[in-house]
């Protein structure tokens, strides 16, 4: 059997100490990298992100097929509309997510979501107007407010 070489008479090998500097190295790269990692987006950022997509087709959509576009909230979800034929037609129609706090305005009043059967409550005209609101996502940490003037466009502000 062979002896491990000596250094002055000491065994080689490492010392507590620099192992644990070798720790501390690793722990700190390893920190960096977890903390450059793009953050899960939240609920609120993901649906406002769709619904500001939304807004602006049924808006657009109204300006260029020269048919009246709509928006309608309720209680679990929400709809898009088309006046086709005299008549509200559901173009998309979708639930809102379990973690999103909704309310929505009219005329600075908020309005009562019906439970189902949701009308259109936001008309985008032909012409470029629209009925004004504010449409209200809160989530845990951020809240998103859609704002329509009646000029057609919708604005987004994030409120944290």
């Amino acid at each position: 059997m062979q002896r491990p070489e000596t250094i002055s008479g000491k065994t080689a090998g490492f010392t507590l100490i620099e192992m644990m500097c070798v720790l501390i190295i690793i722990s700190l790269m390893t920190a960096v990298v977890i903390l450059s990692l793009p953050r899960q987006k939240q609920v609120v950022e993901l649906q406002s992100a769709f619904m500001a997509e939304q807004f602006e087709v049924a808006s657009q959509n109204a300006i260029i097929s020269g048919k009246a576009q709509a928006f309608g909230p309720w209680e679990d979800g929400y709809a898009f509309y088309e006046f086709i034929n005299n008549e509200w037609t559901v173009l998309s129609d979708n639930e809102w997510p379990e973690d999103l706090g909704i309310k929505f305005y009219q005329d600075d009043l908020e309005v009562d979501l019906p439970d189902e059967d949701p009308v259109p409550v936001v008309v985008f005209e032909p012409m470029g107007l629209s009925t004004p609101f504010s449409l209200w996502l809160e989530g845990d940490e951020q809240t998103v407010v859609f704002i329509g003037k009646g000029d057609g466009k919708v604005s987004m502000e994030t409120q944290l």
